[in-house]
């Protein structure tokens, strides 16, 4: 099972793609399992969370299967609520082995997350 499935997250839809960049937008519905128990009072996406979604597209795009090894320049800037549709743009640097993210609506009007991590060779 992949990481979307296990979390109650929709399939993503594939917007543009090249060898080091790659746009992707989804749906986070309230029932994904990201948004239980974190806040009671306030459902929102935690950064562990996002972090795991842009890890596992990374991985998925990049063809990387490893894990965060060191992250860099990480901003949450707004909360993510239930039944988001989100884009999230990856940039992939080969010779750092990095990958910088932007995580936002699907208009880019409003940004949620950004930053730059590196995965273990």
């Amino acid at each position: 099972m992949d990481v979307l499935a296990k979390h109650g997250i929709e399939p993503e839809t594939v917007v543009s793609q090249e060898a080091d960049e790659v746009v992707v937008d989804f749906f986070i519905p309230a029932s994904c399992d990201f948004f239980k128990g974190h806040f009671p009072e306030i459902q929102l996406i935690p950064a562990v969370g996002q972090v795991e979604i842009v890890v596992y597209f990374a991985n998925k795009y990049f063809g990387w299967s490893k894990f965060m090894e060191t992250a860099k320049r990480v901003k949450f800037t707004s909360p993510v609520r239930p039944d988001s549709k989100l884009r999230l743009r990856l940039k992939k640097n080969e010779e750092k082995h990095s990958v910088t993210f932007k995580l936002s609506t699907q208009d880019e009007q409003k940004f949620y997350s950004n930053g730059s991590f590196v995965l273990a060779k």
